[in-house]
Order: C-alpha cells, then sequence, then structure tokens
C-alpha cells in the first residue's frame, strides 16, 4: 500500500470524524427546519431554512446586497436568509426595526467591526450616553469651522487632477486618498499627504484594507481565525495585526496633537474637539483611551465610504453630461468660485443637491443589511410576529430601489430631489427609505461630515473639468459589489479630466 495512503486505524479514526461532522450538519438542518423561530408564511430560498451560513460565502463573493434584493424581487417585501434572519422592504417596516423607541438592538456581530466604540455599542443606553459626548463635534455648525481643512485637500486634489488633464486617470485611487486626508485632518489633527504622494499609497492605507479584510475573516470563520494567529509566520501575523496598526496609529495621533497643541487649543479639529469637551454644554471631554478609538474606528468609516461615493459621483457626471453641464452652469452662475467655492453656498445649490441624492440613492456608501436583533419579548414587524434574538434587517440597496417610492428605480434622476428649481427632501415615504445614512438613533455620526466633503469636491471638480469614460469598460468595473461598505466590482474608475470651457 503507497505510503500516502492512511492506515485502516487512522482512516477509521477520520471516518468516525467525518461521520460525526456530517451527522451534525444533518442534525442542525432538521432541527433548523422543524424548530425555526421564523414565521411559516416568510417565503425565501430553501438554503435558508436550513443554514445561515449558504448567506456567509454569498457575502465574501461581495454580492450580499444584489443578492437579497433579487431575494426581494423573487419574494416580495419580506424574505428569510437565514434559520433566524429575515430581510424587509416595506416602509412600514422601517420604523420598527430602525426608529425611535424600537426594541431592537445591534446584534453581537458588531463585536467584529474593531474594538468596542460607539458604533460596536449594543446596548441603547450605553450609546445614547457616548453619542451625547460627541455629538457636537459632528454638528453642521462645528463642522463649518473646520471646511478651510477639506478646502485644502479640495485645491490639492484638483491640482493633481490638473497635472493629469487629458489622460486616463483612476478617479477612485484620488478621491479615496483626498477622503483620506481629509480624515486625517479632521479626525486626527494632521494630513495623511496622500494626495500629495503622486500616485503613492500611504503604509496606513495597505493597513487599513487589510484590517478590513482581517475582520472580515474573524466575523465569518471565529475559529480558523484563532488558529492562524498562532501560526509563527511573520507576514500573516502582520496582516492579522493590521488593525492593531490602525488603533496605535490614532492613539499616537492624538498624543502628537496634545503635545503640540495642548488639551485647550483653539485649532478646529474634531479631536481637538474631543480632547477639550463641550464648550457650549459643559461636557467633560473623554478619556484618552475613548477619544483614541473613537478617531480610530472615524477613520475607518469616513474613508472608503466618501472616497467611493465620490468617485461614484463623478462617475454619474460622466455618465450623463447633460447633467454635468447643468451643474456646472449652476456652480458658475452662483459665483461661488469667487468666494472660494463656500459650503453655505453650495448647500443651497438644488442641482448639487440634486445630484449628490441620486448618487448616493444608487450607490450608498454602506449598501447592504443593516442587522439588528429582536429582544426577549420579540416584536412585531409587518404584521407578523417575530420571537427574541431574531436577526431582522432592511438594507440601503433595496430599499432606496423600492418602485413605489422612487419610480423608475434603476435612473438617475437628480430631479427627484429637486421641486419647482428649489430643493426638496423628497416624500416621506422617499426618506423613510432612504437608507444611505442608516436610520433613527444609529444613523451615521459623520454624515453632516461626508456630505460637506462631497459637495465641496464635486463642485470644485465639475466647474474645473469636463469629466469623460476612459472606455466603455469603466461601466463594467463601477457596478456594485459590497463588503459591508460599497466597492466598485474592478476596484478602479477610469475618468478623463479635460480643462472644462
Amino acid at each position: 500500500m503507497p505510503s500516502w495512503l492512511p492506515s485502516s486505524t487512522s482512516a477509521g479514526i477520520f471516518g468516525s470524524a467525518l461521520a460525526l461532522v456530517v451527522a451534525h450538519m444533518v442534525t442542525s438542518a432538521v432541527r433548523n427546519v422543524f424548530l425555526c423561530p421564523i414565521p411559516r408564511p416568510v417565503p425565501g430560498p430553501w438554503l435558508a431554512k436550513l443554514t445561515s451560513k449558504w448567506m456567509t460565502c454569498v457575502e465574501l463573493s461581495g454580492a450580499r446586497a444584489t443578492t437579497i434584493n433579487k431575494l426581494h424581487e423573487r419574494y416580495g417585501p419580506v424574505a428569510q436568509l437565514g434559520s433566524n434572519e429575515v430581510s424587509f422592504k416595506s416602509p412600514d417596516c422601517v420604523r420598527a426595526i430602525y426608529g425611535t423607541g424600537t426594541t431592537c438592538v445591534k446584534p453581537p456581530a458588531y463585536d467584529a467591526f474593531g474594538k468596542k466604540g460607539m458604533f460596536q455599542m449594543q446596548d441603547p443606553a450605553e450609546h445614547r450616553a457616548r453619542q451625547k459626548q460627541i455629538a457636537h463635534v459632528f454638528a453642521p455648525r462645528s463642522l463649518l469651522e473646520m471646511e478651510s481643512l477639506i478646502q485644502d485637500v479640495t485645491a490639492q486634489l484638483v491640482e493633481a487632477l490638473r497635472k493629469r488633464a487629458g489622460t486616463a486617470v483612476d478617479s477612485l485611487h484620488w478621491t479615496r486618498m483626498a477622503a483620506l486626508d481629509n480624515a486625517g485632518e479632521i479626525l486626527l489633527g494632521k494630513s495623511f499627504d496622500a494626495v500629495k504622494g503622486d500616485g503613492q499609497v500611504p503604509l496606513y492605507v495597505h493597513h487599513l484594507d487589510n484590517a478590513y479584510l482581517s475582520l472580515a475573516l474573524y466575523a465569518n470563520f471565529p475559529i480558523l481565525y484563532k488558529i492562524l494567529e498562532s501560526l509563527p509566520i511573520p507576514s500573516l501575523r502582520q496582516f492579522l495585526s493590521s488593525k492593531e496598526y490602525v488603533y496605535e496609529y490614532g492613539d499616537n495621533a492624538m498624543k502628537e496633537c496634545i503635545s503640540r497643541f495642548g488639551r485647550e487649543s483653539k485649532r478646529q479639529t474634531i479631536i481637538t474637539r474631543m480632547i477639550s469637551g463641550d464648550p457650549y454644554k459643559g461636557t467633560a471631554p473623554l478619556s484618552d483611551d475613548i477619544i483614541s478609538l473613537e478617531v480610530s474606528n472615524a477613520v475607518f468609516a469616513a474613508t472608503d465610504t466618501t472616497g467611493n461615493a465620490m468617485s461614484y459621483a463623478l462617475y454619474r457626471m460622466a455618465s450623463h453630461p447633460d447633467w454635468q453641464a447643468k451643474l456646472r452652469d449652476e456652480i458658475r452662475s452662483s459665483g461661488s468660485k469667487a468666494a472660494g467655492y463656500p459650503f453655505q453656498t453650495l448647500q443651497a445649490l438644488p442641482i448639487l443637491h440634486g445630484v449628490m441624492n441620486e448618487t448616493l440613492r444608487l450607490h450608498p456608501p454602506a449598501p447592504a443589511s443593516l442587522p439588528r436583533m429582536t429582544t426577549r419579548n420579540g416584536c412585531e414587524i409587518g404584521g407578523m410576529y417575530f420571537p427574541g434574538k431574531t436577526l431582522v434587517s432592511m438594507q440601503a440597496y433595496t430599499t432606496n430601489r423600492h418602485p413605489n417610492c422612487f419610480p423608475e428605480p434603476e435612473a438617475f434622476k437628480p430631479d427627484r430631489w429637486i421641486a419647482n428649481g428649489t430643493i426638496t427632501a423628497g416624500s416621506s415615504e422617499q426618506r423613510d427609505m432612504s437608507l444611505s445614512w442608516g436610520k433613527g438613533t444609529r444613523s451615521c455620526l459623520g454624515q453632516h461630515m461626508a456630505v460637506m466633503e462631497l459637495k465641496i469636491m464635486l463642485a470644485r471638480v465639475v466647474d474645473d473639468f469636463e469629466v469623460t469614460l476612459e472606455s466603455l469598460k469603466t461601466h463594467d468595473d463601477m457596478k456594485t459589489t459590497d463588503h459591508f461598505t460599497l466597492i466598485p466590482k474592478g476596484g478602479r474608475c477610469g475618468l478623463v479630466f479635460s480643462p472644462a470651457v
């Protein structure tokens, strides 16, 4: 018998172990079918009745948002995703899951999203207390005092594009670097100088990318993650420790900020505001450890979401030259250039508002499910009762495309958000179903910062450049994939920036 074949003893042990694994899988599947807490009327694929693991494979492929959207197209307003997980798409379910007063909470799965900060908190009271201590630094009034930082980074972005005018450019790289520099300036007190890097990517970005991957690995395969952690392979250990680099960078940036500017600095950044507390309410500052944790988590959240959204906005302008021309005319007619493109002026422009809202509707920064968990007594959603510990969710990719709220849902129509030449927030149902920034008390705390960045960048770039597609391949590259955040399928956005006349 060849030496590589197992002996009869080891084969017997292997066979027994395999039989136990198969038996466990079968038992779990049978239990899920007959003891499933999901109400019988809820439709869904047969795999969802057996196990939740099939959705893990879908997630890893980057197709969670599009797959769930197809499930709703097939099964209707409610679809089962797993043995204890359900997705909804009806307007009357939004408030039950995410609204003020909901009994649903964030599930333990959020523990995998880095160290425990406000975003990861599951206890509503704990989150509410932290939010009261932090919210003032992200308020529109506070952010206006930091606008000059965004304007400076945007000027650098425009200059980088001017140097490459008339040639194909990966705009995704540049918008992501600009978002990173904005996050560095506003959240950490210093720029990464990524836009000035002449196409080079800062070391921080490599660690940031690896941190996303390692966190996804931990979330989906915790046992495998622990095994890999124990292996004496330097490159593997460096990969798995990337998230620690990100948090260590944030901690060092905070210490440097205190060393350079003191604890009572007049410098207008989020980190200096956190260090000094809220002067309007007399709120004491958070501890240094909590501040470094929260700003590090915020850089995680702010970089890819804003950078990708900006790239999609430019892609839409290249794909719809009629709207690009209308936007350029509006910006030039406003006289904003002579004043330095002040955000308060840009904020009042209807076409800019419509273009950005429609971009975020079609390409929400976090398109996939925002899961919540029913508490012990369960709750009623969409006329059905769901027992405790049921995972319930809606996703922006689907709600933002609800045909009853947004006719011609796949069409890019900025005029949805314009009425009689003025800005409109849309109907009550459109507002309810717009989940681009989340919903309720757990909505994105940094949304005002992101909107300021996006509108300033888009206005200045479109005013200076005519944006066109590199080739038709750009359409394929910009198809949606998601790993919680939206990621273009091709990993790039090929555009050409030519001087606008």
